[in-house]
């Protein structure tokens, strides 16, 4: 016991904080060091030694941390995000400011403005209906 405090208690009132803690998070990281409060409360029956059982935590939580961390950016690298844009290719729009491949115009698609650029060395003037051939970052390539 330190000070008449079981020591047990406070490791498990660690893991509570970092546990609440964790719920005002998005990231998946304070909930690390809640498993490695308790893994330490564990191992107060054989570790004395407060420094020690410091040294335990942090050791313990940053191993998980740091596991959890790679898997999860593992993860994220083969994550490919379905975002529908390709539904936007062989659309027809309507041109509200010039288009050409030097200057960027703006088409009107379906009620929404975007930002576009000519195939070809052509301009499209305001009012003519172009269609949609690709989507290179966040505009559209437009031809006749």
């Amino acid at each position: 016991m330190l000070l008449g405090i079981n020591i047990k208690l406070v490791w498990l009132a660690v893991a509570v904080i970092f546990g609440i803690g964790e719920v005002f998070t998005a990231g998946l990281t304070l909930i690390w060091f809640s498993f490695g409060a308790l893994a330490t409360m564990f191992l107060t029956t054989y570790v004395e030694s407060i420094p020690m059982q410091v040294v335990i935590f942090g050791v313990s939580s940053s191993i998980m941390l740091f596991i959890a961390t790679k898997l999860m950016v593992k993860k994220d690298e083969s994550y490919i995000s379905n975002t529908n844009i390709d539904a936007l290719i062989g659309k027809y729009a309507i041109v509200e400011k010039d288009v050409s491949n030097i200057v960027y115009g703006i088409v009107n698609l379906e009620g929404e403005k975007w930002t576009a650029v000519s195939e070809k060395e052509v301009t499209y003037k305001k009012g003519e209906k172009v269609k949609v051939v690709r989507i290179d970052g966040v505009k559209l390539v437009v031809t006749k």
